[in-house]
């Protein structure tokens, strides 16, 4: 008989899949080290070089961004909330094209994958002319519907460089349509999760590997294939381009280049770091839903500013739970960033020199470090946290500093998409987020000015709606109304910007899947800043067997014109549903309406500071009621002319102030009582231990 110990397994046998840990990933956000190679190409630069190349590879990059935009058909895609980028050789982001910037920290992970995984691996290897895809947030994605195809840059022989493109696929052929399903509990739930694969070789994608993908999205083949074709095209054109300026000035010059976008960001935000003052910098944010239910989820965030260094402490954070509403570290990172390279360092080199001044402490076993089984397909929206906390320790932090001024006040960002499937009008598969609304959310104020009104998308700041008509020309659903919501964003000594509202309408076909899926349904993420008020949350509303059409033909002048008119007046005759705006797959008949509420971007200061005259003009635009001019703003307006009586103003001015000293309290007093509060049970089935918030040992998690 044969000892166990002589027995050679086969190699088939002992192949496992590789894996990295959350630490790798997140600390692959990092620049790599210099290497001689780059240091002498850095060195060999000639004055104006980076200058005019940087401006050149600008171009090239927004012109690969355009005709990505143009190749594609999801409605996400065609808002620009994605990105083009190019990276040094070894995967460091020297540069992009932005829709959105958190794809800035995670377009350039599964690319370091490759490079670990892959560079000396003779099954795979990395040629001329591959073409890599991937989807999988384990190895560096956000969460599987955000797709990317990245691809080697050789010139003579030489990797000198990478590109990517990536945006968000609004189908994965996850239990639900739409790719982000409510009822997910392990990743098993989530659809296709593509480690980063070879779907190209020669400069051509592979047919069978195509096929391969789009048989994984079966709601929505054709979008799959044509989008998956886009992400190639403008990965393509920019790889090209850069072949082209190795063509003109050798490969020293790109390495050298790219090197010197990465090395100058860095140097730019340290010395920007230096200057705001030391400290440690507290806050705690919450939301009110894991999707499929309410429940209380908390990000507790401690900023360490030490020297040219920051430190962002997650401990205290909520413990992950058996939703879709988790996340893998380098995602908080990534969300982070969206806020970062928009405010406080809008104006450095688009890479991730930047993330260099950053460390992260993020414990396992919270909502933001979950297990590698989770399900995690609505990191985004649990995310909320991150792009709330962000904001307010950023405050506190530059503050008293020479970079006051970019301050800003949360964006809108408690709104859910709508998500609907099916067959079009046309008889197509069809699965579609509607875009519009996500990106009309109101931007966060300042300062020194009030937000942006339907600013964008709160993770792609250079987003932008897609046109309306044609989502109504290509598929089953009317726009009944879309315009911004009114007494929606944060009130303030400037105002945040008033978000949007819609209806939707099931058109030309008998039935219609849908969903949606948010996480604010309570309580507010979109914050405010030293008295400013957050913005208003969301609510759904379905109203079924409707006799809109009818009222239409008509021509009726009571057909509702905003949400207010139709929840009220009650014009339009059926059965009205006032619910959560988390709502699980059903279907919707010819005819019912689905109202979408977008968000508004928090407040800054005190709204008694607020100049009555704006107030006046919020009041004329309809950004607020006349009940907030006079309660919240205390702006007394003269019934004969509308204008502002400003010595009654004045006094109900004085008044809340004299109202706010008698409500006052010492601190010993008002922490003795406040501690004595405590959530109901219901509310912290998912928070963990009050009010700690640590995990309950004998809770059982479906995926164990």
């Amino acid at each position: 008989m044969t000892s166990s110990a002589a027995l050679e397994i086969p190699e088939y046998l002992r192949v496992r899949p590789i894996e990295v840990s959350p630490a790798t990933v997140i600390g692959w956000t990092r620049p790599e080290p210099i290497g001689e190679l780059d240091r002498s190409c850095l060195e060999a630069l000639r004055p104006g070089d980076y200058e005019i190349y940087d401006e050149k590879l600008a171009n090239y990059l927004d012109e690969a961004r355009e005709i990505f935009i143009r190749s594609g058909v999801s409605g996400m895609l065609r808002s620009g909330d994605l990105i083009v980028a190019v990276y040094t050789a070894n995967g460091d982001l020297a540069s992009a094209s932005a829709g959105t910037y958190l794809h800035c920290v995670t377009a350039m992970l599964p690319i370091k994958f490759v490079l670990h995984a892959y560079l000396g691996e003779p099954t795979v290897l990395v040629r001329e002319g591959d073409i890599f895809y991937a989807n999988e947030a384990r190895y560096g994605g956000i969460h599987n519907p955000d797709q990317m195809a990245f691809m080697p840059v050789f010139h003579d022989g030489e990797l000198i460089a990478w590109t990517a493109a990536l945006a968000h696929q609004p189908e994965t052929g996850a239990v639900e349509p739409g790719g982000m399903p409510l009822s997910a509990r392990t990743r098993d739930d989530e659809g296709m999760k593509l480690t980063p694969i070879k779907i190209g070789e020669n400069y051509r994608i592979r047919r069978d590997l195509l096929d391969m993908v789009v048989n994984f999205i079966g709601r929505a083949p054709r979008m799959q294939a044509i989008d998956t074709r886009a992400r190639v095209t403008g990965a393509d054109r920019l790889r090209r381009r850069v072949q082209q300026i190795a063509a003109e000035r050798g490969n020293g010059f790109v390495r050298g280049l790219l090197r010197e976008l990465v090395v100058r960001a860095e140097q730019a935000a340290r010395r920007r770091v230096a200057q705001w003052n030391d400290g440690v910098y507290r806050t705690a944010v919450f939301c009110d839903t894991i999707g499929r239910e309410t429940g209380l989820l908390r990000a507790s965030l401690a900023a360490i500013k030490k020297g040219d260094t920051i430190t962002f402490d997650f401990t205290g954070t909520s413990p992950e739970n058996d939703s879709s509403y988790n996340c893998f570290p380098h995602v908080v990172a990534a969300h982070a960033a969206t806020f970062l390279y928009a405010y406080a360092f809008h104006d450095l080199p688009v890479s991730n020199g930047l993330l260099a001044v950053f460390d992260w402490v993020i414990p396992q076993g919270t909502i933001f470090n979950a297990s590698p089984n989770a399900a995690i397909s609505n990191a985004p929206l649990v995310n909320c946290l991150t792009l709330a906390a962000i904001p307010k320790v950023m405050a506190q932090m530059l503050y008293d500093s020479p970079s006051r001024e970019l301050i800003g006040a949360c964006n809108g960002n408690t709104t859910g998409p709508v998500v609907f499937s099916g067959r079009n009008q046309y008889g197509i598969p069809v699965a579609e987020v509607d875009a519009a609304p996500m990106n009309t959310e109101g931007q966060g104020a300042r300062s020194d000015l009030d937000g942006v009104d339907a600013y964008g998308f709160p993770w792609a700041h250079a987003g932008r709606a897609p046109d309306v008509e044609e989502t109504e020309t290509e598929y089953q659903v009317l726009r009944l109304y879309f315009r911004l919501r009114g007494d929606n964003a944060g009130f303030g000594m400037r105002r945040g910007g008033a978000g949007s509202e819609t209806a939707l309408a099931v058109r030309h076909v008998d039935a219609m899947p849908w969903n949606q899926r948010s996480r604010n349904a309570k309580i507010t993420c979109a914050l405010g800043l030293f008295g400013g008020y957050p913005s208003s949350s969301c609510f759904g509303i379905h109203v079924r067997g409707t006799n809109l059409w009818e009222k239409m033909a008509r021509g009726d002048p009571d057909v509702p014109a905003n949400t207010v008119e139709l929840a009220t007046r009650r014009a339009i005759a059926g059965e009205y549903r006032f619910e959560h705006p988390s709502r699980p797959r059903r279907i919707g008949m010819n005819g019912d309406l689905i109202v979408h509420l977008s968000g508004g971007g928090g407040g800054y200061g005190d709204a008694l500071l607020r100049d009555p005259g704006d107030v006046v003009r919020d009041l004329k635009c309809g950004a607020i009621s006349d009940w907030t001019a006079r309660n919240v703003y205390r702006v007394e307006l003269d019934p004969a002319t509308h204008e502002v009586d400003a010595v009654a103003t004045e006094r109900l001015r004085a008044q809340a102030r004299r109202e706010r000293l008698r409500r006052g309290r010492p601190w010993k007093e008002f922490i003795a009582e406040w501690s004595k509060l405590r959530p109901s049970d219901e509310a912290l089935g998912h928070f963990g231990s009050w009010p700690e918030g640590t995990p309950d040992p004998g809770k059982v998690r479906s995926w164990l």
